[in-house]
């Protein structure tokens, strides 16, 4: 063999070894590519799951409001259902809220000599607040408290009053009012997850024997 003959072999072998070094690579970047994806398609179906079992676990919540012939109080019962899934975490904390009539009060330019927004957005625009102990300032929100599935509880609210700056009076306020729901929020943690329900519950006259 010559010595061109000799140079030519080896850089046939140095070809070879450069393009099986090549695909080597090629193919441990694709290796690479298909693991990331696949784990990334199972941390996807994972979050799926999650959430999923969190839907389903959310809870079921059937509340009254009845309300006195004078509609000078009324009583407020919320009673935990389900769903069946919750029985294995026990006892439920559960926050309730009431929620204003307009979910946009506040949002508006303040004109000169008005309430602020925030002034606004804090007044209860609504027929009736909480009074049991530990409620905030507006009676806007009552202190949580722990429920087990398939229990209630209760809650007095008296009725509101227009606002400080309104020329409303208290009656036409109540008249305002008369017929509308009682819009609810009630907040519920457990084992580190939380759920938020909005509830509209009509509201029942007490009627005498």
């Amino acid at each position: 063999m010559t010595t061109t003959d000799t140079i030519a072999a080896l850089t046939l072998v140095v070809a070879v070894v450069a393009v099986v070094a090549v695909v080597a690579a090629v193919a441990a970047l694709g290796s690479w590519r298909a693991a990331c994806n696949a784990n990334g398609a199972a941390q996807t179906l994972s979050r799926i799951e999650q959430q999923r079992l969190h839907a389903d676990l959310t809870p079921h919540f059937r509340c009254t409001v009845v309300v006195n012939e004078a509609r000078s109080t009324a009583m407020l019962r919320v009673h935990l259902e389900g769903p069946p899934g919750l029985l294995s975490h026990g006892t439920i904390e559960i926050t309730a809220s009431l929620r204003n009539d307009n979910p946009h009060r506040g949002d508006g330019a303040q004109l000169a000599g008005a309430p602020t927004p925030e002034e606004v957005r804090a007044l209860i625009w609504g027929p009736w607040k909480f009074s049991a102990d530990g409620r905030d300032d507006t009676g806007r929100t009552v202190a949580p408290q722990q429920l087990p599935i398939g229990e209630w509880t209760r809650y007095g609210l008296p009725p509101t009053t227009p606002p400080p700056w309104s020329t409303t009076t208290t009656d036409a306020w109540h008249r305002d009012y008369a017929n509308e729901p009682v819009r609810l929020s009630i907040t519920a943690r457990s084992k580190g997850s939380e759920w938020t329900v909005p509830l509209e519950v009509p509201v029942t006259i007490e009627t005498g024997s």
